[in-house]
């Protein structure tokens, strides 16, 4: 593998890190080196595998823990009259 190319895993394993809410001290960085020595080797093993960018990132919950991410409620909730879709003097179930 090429330097230029081991530099790329990195810094994009690095950034995931970085956006995860990981934050990167200087155990983490040693982690992340550890993981990407770890993930060269399993690609030099098998041939025609996944990338070493591929396995770096698949190999990341393994060496560190990741925040869980919560997706927040939609404030106020969605109703279908809050919005006026209903025509005025239509009442439903009459047909």
């Amino acid at each position: 593998m090429r330097d230029i190319e081991l530099q790329y895993v990195f810094n994009r394993a690095y950034l995931y890190l970085l956006e995860s809410g990981v934050e990167m001290t200087a155990d983490h960085c040693c982690s992340l080196l550890q993981l990407l020595e770890k993930a060269v080797l399993d690609a030099e093993q098998e041939s025609g595998g996944a990338s070493v960018r591929d396995r770096v990132i698949d190999m990341i919950p393994e060496y560190f823990v990741l925040p869980v991410m919560t997706v927040p409620e939609i404030c106020p909730p969605l109703t279908r009259g809050s919005i006026g879709y209903d025509p005025p003097g239509v009442v439903h179930g009459e047909g």
